[in-house]
């Protein structure tokens, strides 16, 4: 979720401040694709400790007058022969980036501390005052934390009370932190996104042994002759302390962690004037005529009934193939490491099938896997938690790859708002093309880390959904969860054709999100999907998925979301599905508990009164999403209320 790092050597004041200097504009820009909302870096000087942080992009931020000048006018003039300095790029999960308190290095009495991670116990939510977890002038819970473990620095035993406290908490944590008066530094990690190297006159960490890598090779503090890979070790399940007086390391292994958690109390209340407006809506489309075996309407595109009532879906529909578990067994075999070499790359959403996908592949398919999270600006703060639980208990390195977030929710301001020009339910997916740099990760840290399997908690047929084609004018049958890419090539010229026929219509939709939509178009139908998709090969169970994550992870449902957690992880669904319901008077959910009914794992009674649920108004989630975009949410679903419908 963010990047930590840390440096220690022995040094020439006179003589190695432009070293500095250099090095730590490396290691800042080497860790800013962790996180780029927020920056900062903690120096510890002989009589006291120097911090400069600020919630602006950290390569930014390093170039500007403001923090040279803090430099020039602090660091130069104090420095001594010891150099210690920890630092963070941010991504912002909780606890808002505006309040300086929350922001990195975080200060408490005695304790100067960066974290990467959530304490999922550790969370202060004011239930009166927020709908959302973000944005809020809140206490996050790495200054909790910090502020905690700050008290035992009274006792001539800290690290061991330290140590203690951490089996106290759950999520997933990288911790890194000094004593004021100490020159020590120490770090513990659950999860394994920290690295340290160490030798007789230099000591630093990062977030990613990729990271620490290249910033050794063209470090000047730093004679990179002597670096190779093998010299990086992971911190996992445990806590190093440095001692720059003493230039020592000592390791401490830690226990097994307890499960202690508390829940997430989330505000659920309505917005009554646009919530009335909903409940008069769904009084007309209670007269929709929809097929008498599944519930999809007569708008869903390109649907017609036999004289049964029976839909043409349900009619052609071919129920899916699971390839087994012998099979994807023996897949598995050409990757599975059989030590703790990692051998697996797995998407990571915080959603309930990939937490619960990461689950199969440990504990039943005895992988080692690595997590990767793409985060575009909308990823949700509770698909943050569960993955930090998951994560941690499962003692899985958890890799986040962050988007340039300000850019990214500036393309979405502007593809709602060119959509709402000319509104077409067939263009209304533009609005997410921002999350296809997905798919690309993938591939990238594939071949940074040098793993050839990339796995997707996907595959199963529930999730196909006809009617984003249908909606742009293309009916194509589609068979066990086809995958984008492998449409056949008339398709894909079709789809061309008409979304460069919108924009001829909508000129809006050439700004400067031009270019992200266009590679979004590429990442999903163009390039190859070479991942394994899970749930081709294990069937998916809800009842089972929801037992396990409650029962083995204190899961965590988002409330505000609704009694369907399907998707919860995505931002900008509960909108999407919004648009979906008001203009052709159904959702996804809909389309999702259709296929239920035809998997035969549903009646159609249940699926109604389901979608009943599904459908209703989530009006938190949606002024969520208008709060990070940055729009007036009631003006906006005004303005969709007053739109021609297909009903």
């Amino acid at each position: 979720m963010c990047g930590i790092f840390g440096i220690s050597a022995t040094i020439n004041p006179k003589q190695d401040y432009d070293k500095i200097i250099f090095d730590l504009k490396k290691l800042i820009t080497l860790s800013e694709k962790r996180g780029s909302d927020t920056f900062g870096v903690s120096f510890k000087l002989t009589d006291k400790t120097l911090i400069y942080k600020t919630n602006e992009k950290p390569t930014e931020a390093v170039n500007k007058k403001d923090y040279k000048n803090f430099l020039e006018k602090n660091l130069k003039k104090n420095l001594n022969n010891n150099l210690l300095l920890v630092g963070q790029t941010r991504l912002v999960t909780n606890g808002s980036k505006f309040s300086y308190q929350n922001n990195q290095p975080l200060e408490s009495k005695n304790i100067v501390g960066v974290h990467n991670g959530i304490f999922t116990n550790l969370q202060n939510y004011d239930e009166k005052k927020t709908e959302n977890l973000e944005g809020y002038n809140i206490k996050s819970d790495s200054l909790t934390f910090f502020e905690n473990i700050s008290e035992f620095t009274k006792n001539k035993n800290f690290v061991s009370h330290y140590i203690e406290y951490l089996k106290n908490t759950t999520g997933n944590y990288s911790v890194a932190l000094q004593v004021r008066n100490e020159n020590k530094i120490i770090i513990s990690s659950n999860c394994g996104s920290l690295y340290y190297y160490f030798d007789e006159n230099f000591f630093c960490f990062a977030s990613e042994k990729n990271i620490l890598h290249d910033f050794l090779l063209i470090s000047k503090l730093f004679d990179s002759n002597k670096v190779v890979k093998r010299d990086i070790t992971q911190c996992l399940n445990k806590t190093i302390v440095y001692d720059k007086d003493k230039n020592s390391l000592s390791l401490i292994s830690h226990e097994e962690t307890k499960n202690i958690d508390n829940n997430l109390n989330i505000n659920t209340e309505l917005n009554l004037n646009v919530f009335n407006n909903f409940q008069f809506q769904e009084k007309k489309l209670k007269n929709l005529k929809k097929c008498t075996k599944c519930i999809l309407p007569e708008t869903y595109p390109h649907i017609h009934f036999d004289k049964d009532g029976v839909c043409n879906y349900c009619l052609n529909y071919e129920k899916q193939i699971f390839l087994g578990e012998d099979a994807l067994n023996n897949y598995l075999k050409k990757f599975r490491s059989n030590s703790d070499k990692p051998d697996c790359i797995v998407g990571l959403s915080g959603g309930r099938d990939s937490c619960y996908g990461l689950h199969l592949l440990k504990t039943k398919y005895g992988l080692n896997p690595v997590a990767y999270t793409y985060d575009w600006g909308l990823t949700t703060d509770i698909s943050r938690v569960n993955a930090a639980k998951v994560c941690g208990k499962l003692g899985v390195e958890h890799i986040i790859r962050s988007a340039d977030i300000e850019k990214k929710r500036k393309y979405v301001n502007l593809n709602l708002f060119s959509w709402l020009k000319r509104p077409h339910l067939g263009m209304l997916p533009i609005i997410q093309a921002g999350d296809k740099g997905f798919y690309d990760y993938g591939r990238k840290l594939s071949k940074e880390l040098n793993i050839n399997l990339v796995v997707h908690c996907t595959g199963h047929q529930l999730e196909q959904r006809e009617f984003f084609l249908g909606f742009a004018g293309i009916s194509q049958k589609l068979k066990n969860n086809q995958r984008m890419y492998s449409y056949n090539i008339k398709t894909k010229l079709k789809m061309l054709y008409w979304y460069s026929l919108q924009f001829i219509l909508n000129p809006s939709y050439i700004n400067s999100a031009l270019l992200d939509n266009f590679n979004g178009f590429l990442a999903s139908f163009v390039r190859k999907d070479d991942f394994l998709h899970l749930f081709n090969y294990e069937p998916w169970n809800e009842a089972e998925i929801q037992k396990v994550l409650n029962e083995q992870y204190n899961w965590q449902d988002d409330i505000s979301y609704g009694k369907n957690q399907w998707r919860m992880g995505d931002g900008q669904t509960a909108f999407n599905n919004f648009v979906y319901y008001m203009i052709a008077g159904f959702s996804e959910y809909d389309n999702f508990r259709s296929n239920q009914i035809r998997e035969g794992t549903l009646s159609r009674d249940e699926a109604l009164e389901l979608c009943h649920e599904d459908n209703k108004i989530k009006y938190d989630t949606l002024k969520n999403f208008s709060d990070v975009i940055g729009f007036n949410l009631d003006n906006v679903l005004s303005k969709i209320n007053c739109l021609d419908k297909l009903y």
